[in-house]
């Protein structure tokens, strides 16, 4: 196998484009879930991945298609008072702004990860995800993710959703760190394509 396509063990981007020299590992008040899509594990271009690397305390619970997310009984105390951070497009769905948690006791966080049909349909067909109360942020910049097309222009990664609620319940700028490494991700890509080349394929 060329040198090029050899993969980073750790981060899971070929060698030539791995970042973990960048990971700084940090330790947040919260409590982070991570729902994910079987099919983003290994997605070539998934932020969730920076997260995972850097973020201590981030538990990652796989789903695959048809397969109603529920965690395991032994699980179940993590989930206890868990608030979900998820969109919402539906004027009848409601979702309760991420600053009213601001100074409260941590509780459980849960973020999707998945494209929009396929993390829609695991909060749809999950009990679970479905009773969360349902909060969103407010945003302080426009989405950096520019390799990956999104359903609405101000849909966020789900590397910036987790950084832009912790930089908010924390009240710091500490977890911006992790865009930087995003931005590392995106800007090796775009000129991978710049050069002629085709996207890394999706394994």
């Amino acid at each position: 196998m060329a040198q090029g396509r050899r993969l980073c063990r750790r981060c899971e981007r070929p060698l030539t484009t791995c970042y973990c020299e960048l990971i700084t590992p940090q330790t947040s008040s919260w409590p982070l879930r991570l729902v994910q899509h079987a099919a983003e594990r290994a997605h070539p271009r998934g932020t969730a991945r920076i997260a995972q690397l850097s973020l201590a305390g981030l538990s990652t619970h796989e789903v695959a298609d048809d397969e109603p997310f529920h965690p395991a009984e032994s699980d179940a105390l993590d989930w206890v008072d868990a608030v979900l951070i998820y969109p919402t497009d539906h004027p009848a769905e409601q979702s309760r702004d991420i600053e009213e948690l601001k100074g409260r006791a941590p509780r459980p966080i849960v973020f999707v990860d998945g494209t929009w049909r396929k993390s829609k349909a695991i909060v749809l067909g999950s009990p679970l995800l479905r009773s969360l109360p349902r909060y969103s942020f407010q945003a302080t910049s426009a989405p950096r993710y520019r390799v990956r097309k999104a359903k609405r222009p101000d849909f966020y990664s789900t590397l910036e959703a987790i950084v832009a609620v912790l930089n908010t319940l924390e009240e710091t700028d500490t977890y911006s760190q992790l865009l930087e490494v995003m931005d590392a991700m995106v800007e090796s890509e775009l000129a991978f394509r710049a050069a002629g080349n085709q996207p890394t394929p999706e394994r």
